[in-house]
């Protein structure tokens, strides 16, 4: 037996990772492109980014504005990887936490913690999470050996 016969293949692993056979899941790529670019605004332009979602942004917390862009950079590379490797047990996941949000988001909106252009945050998330959780649905699981 060879060395390259013993490593274990992706379909072996504990949540088989296999390339997606049915495409590109659309909606996972959507929800990392648009937390890459909300991410990059932040990075990039703080102020600017706080001002078009209503947020008074004290120029004692640019850095922090700064390095939350960066985290949302690093959670869209989460669902960039799940699209390249069809890794349906995160999207289920993300359907979960991502259906929750508006809940949340409602919740500070109706304290006055978060002005009401949060909403439409939260609504389209639970958008989101319905169009992955239909295409989970529609797309048939890939054959393992």
């Amino acid at each position: 037996m060879t060395e390259r016969e013993s490593e274990p293949s992706l379909s072996s692993a504990p949540t088989p990772v296999t390339p997606t056979p049915f495409g590109k899941p659309w909606s996972i790529w959507f929800w990392g492109n648009l937390t890459s670019a909300a991410g990059a605004a932040f990075a990039v332009a703080p102020y600017h980014t706080a001002h078009l979602l209503k947020l008074p942004l004290d120029p004692s917390a640019e850095p922090w504005a700064r390095g939350f862009g960066l985290m949302l950079i690093a959670y869209s590379v989460a669902y960039h990887v799940a699209g390249w490797t069809g890794a349906r047990t995160y999207m289920r996941a993300s359907v979960a936490l991502r259906l929750a949000s508006p809940v949340a988001l409602s919740a500070l909106v109706f304290t006055g913690c978060l002005p009401k252009v949060w909403l439409a945050i939260g609504l389209l998330d639970a958008a989101g999470a319905l169009w992955t959780s239909a295409e989970l649905a529609w797309r048939p699981k890939a054959k393992t050996a």
